[in-house]
């Protein structure tokens, strides 16, 4: 076997550790899925590759996205911090933006969460940094050893530093470090400066202490992660990041907060990169596993990126691939609330117990369990890593939970289930692309996870929308997106002034000292400087405004053609802006509020196997009564073996294609034709 044959992609998730492989000479992808162990997420991963035949033989590098951040955030299991800040801003945290939380508007049982350092925690510095960056008030180190040394330090495993204006001039964010470092020997520290050098102090405060509070959880893992695998025999480890760019185990350890929801960026940069072999310029995207949907959108052949976002209910401000996630899985739980309706919980079963067809001791109804008895599932789950459901115990839930309540029958009470939680997907869906001022009907929905294609066509009929793909290994799509990652690492600088103040030669310089700073941290790794390529944009405001806007020219940086990149950007600015908000204004004045710089690798091509079959009818495994809720009907469906379905092969709906890792469900009305990738194209007729 040729040295270094093999990339692995491995997406740990709530529920399912996806491992998919690349033989990267023939283009051919194979996968497996086992259950997740919160216990030892490792163990899963070496599992996985030993399904395959040659198990870590060959391998050349292992690509992972780990849910590992974001759930110690959802389920507070953060370690003990202290916030150091400036004199006077000890209560950033609790002041806020002093607004509720927009599900909390019209219910007042919802609120603002705990901040997670509390105020016993938060220590004041002696010190003053103005706006321009000089110094007011000079740092007191010898006040600031008093305060560290008179302080519990007990626990104390992450420090977090936010000064005021610190993404000026930093010098005293550093010189506190150095303190810290002194007197907490042994405790992580993070700078808001390095993590988020950027206006907004509640939200630059909120995302440091999430960066340090992270480092203890996150550094020992994937300590642990690179040893375990790197004897296993696999020479390489990256880390997927939620910009959609892959790290070093040791960079991703150094700034934790960058790998929060990176999982579902890998499927959103996937979908992009199918999308470019299709032909498709813009779509939008929907992964629905275990616990959550994660919707995303593609637009000029790239995933969209934001720089805000939050988890749990705090901001943090780093770059991202713009995804919003919805309570709405395979496991979510259903259940009778108190006046009498059905409901489908926010909480998810897991993988332990997991829904309760899965026979692992679950005893409440969930999505699976309804989509099973619908038949909308066979029973036996394809595919390495794949087992059969158990009917009996997912009808004696639904029995137990939903129908002694309601005095309804179980195909009644699953398909309400289901409606109820289709409509939370559209609400969804709907919401989070009419805020990009999207037209969403003309773009095809792309449609992945485990669950995903089970009810991803009858949400793009809900939709309006008349065109829906599901990707070959569409259960595992998010690990193939780690493979086809790019190495990355960005950098940022505010600017603060007048577009019209500024001219193109200070712009290229911030934008090469910018590009400077983000290949030192990549050649630290021991990247190679050959083949990555600098990308920037600016984020812009009408004078005024309180918030502003990502301004990509969709070009990489080159030093030699910086001529006309201000006008450039104005004009730019000026469309989007009335895009999105439809208002535009070429007299008011438009300021250039910060440069981020985004130096990359190349990125993989969607890989299309070398032999495709085609042109064979392949016989259907046979057929089964199906409930659809587009038509709110069980009607006789035909079942197709997804893995022998050949390139060019045409099933009409109503149907139901049962593929390695997800089951695809195909409506009355629709047409899948398999194309060159394996892909199942849908048209509504």
């Amino acid at each position: 076997m040729a040295e270094g044959l093999y990339r692995i992609g491995i997406d740990v998730g709530g529920t399912f550790t996806d491992v998919v492989r690349l033989n990267t000479q023939t283009g051919e992808l194979d996968s497996a899925k086992v259950p997740t162990d919160y216990a030892d997420p490792v163990a899963p991963m070496l599992a996985g590759i030993g399904l395959f035949g040659e198990g870590v033989s060959g391998i050349a590098s292992l690509r992972h996205a780990t849910t590992l951040a974001t759930n110690a955030v959802i389920e507070n299991k953060l370690p003990r911090g202290v916030l150091l800040t400036t004199k006077g801003f000890r209560d950033v945290l609790d002041i806020g933006r002093i607004q509720r939380p927009e599900a909390g508007i019209y219910d007042f049982d919802i609120d603002n969460p705990q901040p997670l350092i509390g105020r016993v925690d938060r220590l004041e510095v002696t010190e003053r940094t103005g706006a321009r960056g000089e110094v007011i008030l000079p740092l007191d180190e010898e006040n600031l050893r008093t305060i560290l040394r008179n302080h519990d330090s007990c626990n104390v495993s992450g420090v977090a530093i936010s000064l005021l204006f610190s993404f000026v001039n930093n010098d005293h964010e550093r010189r506190v470090a150095k303190v810290v470092s002194e007197e907490f020997p042994g405790a992580f520290v993070s700078l808001s400066s390095d993590v988020s050098p950027e206006i907004r102090e509640f939200e630059r405060t909120s995302t440091v202490v999430l960066d340090a509070l992270l480092k203890p959880v996150i550094a020992p893992y994937l300590e642990t992660l690179e040893q375990r695998i790197t004897e296993a025999g696999v020479p390489s480890v990256r880390i997927m990041m939620a910009s959609g760019g892959l790290t070093s185990c040791r960079l991703a350890a150094s700034r934790p907060v960058n790998i929060v929801n990176s999982g579902p960026a890998a499927g959103v940069l996937a979908s992009a990169s199918l999308g470019r072999a299709l032909g498709i310029d813009s779509a939008i995207t929907i992964d629905m596993g275990g616990t959550s949907l994660d919707i995303g959108v593609v637009e000029n052949g790239q995933p969209v990126q934001k720089f805000e976002g939050e988890i749990a209910g705090y901001p943090l401000r780093v770059p991202m691939i713009d995804v919003a996630a919805v309570a709405a899985g395979g496991g979510s739980l259903a259940l009778v609330d108190e006046i009498g309706f059905i409901q489908v919980d926010r909480e998810s079963a897991g993988s332990v117990p997991g829904p309760a067809c899965y026979g692992r001791g679950g005893t409440r109804p969930t999505i699976t369990d309804a989509d099973l008895l619908l038949n909308r599932l066979g029973a036996d789950l394809a595919g390495r890593g794949g087992f059969s459901l158990d009917r009996a115990p997912a009808e004696a839930a639904f029995k137990s939970e939903i129908c002694a309540h309601l005095g309804i029958d179980v195909p009644g009470a699953a398909a309400g289930v289901l409606e109820i939680i289709q409509a939370r997907m559209v609400k969804a869906i709907a919401g989070h692309t009419l805020e990009q001022g999207l037209d969403i009907r003309e773009l095809p929905l792309v449609v992945y996870g485990g669950a995903g294609p089970t009810h991803g066509v009858e949400l793009a009929e809900a939709l309006g929308m008349n065109r829906a793909i599901i990707p070959y290994l569409a259960g595992n799509f998010s690990a193939v997106g780690l493979m086809l990652c790019p190495l990355r690492w960005d950098s940022a600088a505010m600017v603060m002034r007048p577009a019209d103040d500024m001219s193109d030669a200070e712009l290229s310089d911030l934008l090469r000292d910018l590009d400077a700073e983000a290949r030192g941290h990549m050649a630290s790794t021991g990247t190679a400087e050959s083949g990555l390529a600098t990308h920037w944009h600016a984020h812009m405001r009408y004078a005024g405004q309180s918030y502003d806007l990502a301004i990509d020219l969709g070009v990489p940086w080159d030093d030699a053609a910086a001529e006309g990149l201000i006008p450039a950007l104005v004009a730019q600015f000026h469309t989007l802006h009335e895009r999105r908000y439809a208002y535009r204004s070429e007299e008011e004045t438009v300021e250039i509020v910060q440069i981020r710089v985004s130096v990359r690798g190349a990125e993989t091509a969607f890989p299309a196997p070398a032999e495709i079959p085609a042109g064979e009818a392949v016989p259907r495994a046979g057929a089964r009564d199906v409930y659809f809720t587009g038509v709110r009907e069980t009607l006789p469906a035909s079942v197709w073996p997804r893995p022998g379905l050949s390139a060019g092969t045409i099933v009409a709906g109503p149907a139901v294609i049962e593929g390695e890792g997800s089951s695809a469900l195909i409506p009355p009305g629709w047409t899948a034709t398999v194309d060159r990738f394996r892909n199942l194209d849908l048209r509504r007729d």
